[in-house]
């Protein structure tokens, strides 16, 4: 399968353990969490496959934002650094 490119907004509500609440304004649905920038990315990876896996079953179009991008033109995304 081929890998698809999306740019999406993320929303990351922190819980009083250490675990952050991630949903997307983006992608009605996507809800998960992790505690480290590597685990919330492998979780949004996931749980963005699972809704367009099951998007694609039930025969219902994905959010705009879910439309691929163009891998041979230049991109801007937005994105968070902690130095």
């Amino acid at each position: 399968m081929k890998t698809m490119l999306f740019s999406i907004h993320l929303h990351l509500e922190p819980n009083p353990d250490g675990v952050y609440t991630v949903t997307s304004p983006d992608v009605p649905g996507l809800v998960t969490e992790g505690r480290t920038p590597d685990e919330i990315l492998q979780n949004v990876q996931e749980a963005l496959k699972s809704l367009l896996d099951a998007w694609d079953e039930l025969g219902v179009e994905p959010p705009a934002a879910l439309h691929p991008l163009l891998e041979d033109r230049p991109q801007t995304i937005e994105m968070l650094v902690a130095v």
